[in-house]
């Protein structure tokens, strides 16, 4: 019985390993317990002296807006029969042959019958023309001449190659200003590119534009400076 004496022991041993396996708690289950600070600071009274966390500021660096055009840009045209003349410019329709007098209606039709008996031709660009739109075309020419021409503002781009676009659609001339009140307004005027044959002849005598104009009624009252702008004598 020596070999069985100690056996008593095995069972007793395993009892304890049991209970002292059963007393300890896995790391992953324990409980964190707050500290005496911690549950101080939960106090409604001690809040309001918590430290405050400022938010993080972030800038954005934004480059400064050009300065605008000083510039001012054209005004509408509102008036009615402005509007139509406005929207027919580069056709047929701008040119308005009813708004004429009597005696320059008669005299631009003699004048073109000369023109084509010469060997020529002519093409009325303009005739009367309503007070509205004139003002328009005076407005639109000092617009450029004045304050557009020779500006190289940045901000003044668009609204320079805006103005430069319509002065072209409307074929104004540079040295010419229209007047406020002209004789197109008046329907005693019309503009027209005459074209004649060199050494044109009516009959056996050598005409040329201002002879012929003058034989049909109507001159050029500034050739230098409009030489499309006649006028009935």
């Amino acid at each position: 019985m020596p070999h069985f004496r100690h056996l008593w022991r095995v069972p007793a041993c395993l009892l304890l390993a049991t209970c002292f396996a059963g007393s300890q708690t896995p790391l992953s289950a324990e409980i964190y317990e707050p500290s005496l600070l911690d549950r101080l600071w939960t106090l409604p009274i001690l809040s309001l002296f918590a430290p405050v966390v400022p938010e993080p500021i972030s800038f954005e660096l934004t480059a400064p807006a050009p300065p605008p055009c000083l510039v001012e840009p054209l005004n509408d045209v509102t008036d009615s029969e402005a509007l139509e003349f406005e929207a027919a410019v580069g056709t047929a329709g701008v040119v308005n042959l009813e708004g004429l007098t009597v005696s320059t209606a008669r005299a631009l039709s003699r004048f073109e019958q000369l023109v084509v008996s010469a060997g020529g031709r002519m093409i009325v660009k303009s005739a009367y023309r309503p007070a509205a739109y004139q003002a328009h075309l005076q407005e639109l020419w000092d617009k450029w001449m004045l304050e557009l021409r020779f500006n190289n503002d940045e901000a003044c781009a668009p609204l320079r190659v805006m103005v430069w676009d319509e002065f072209s659609r409307h074929e104004l001339l540079e040295s010419q200003r229209p007047v406020s009140f002209s004789d197109h307004t008046r329907g005693m005027s019309f503009d027209a590119a005459v074209f004649l044959p060199r050494g044109a002849r009516l009959g056996k005598r050598r005409v040329g534009i201002d002879r012929i104009a003058r034989m049909a009624g109507v001159r050029r009252p500034a050739i230098a400076a409009d030489p499309v702008h006649f006028r009935i004598i």
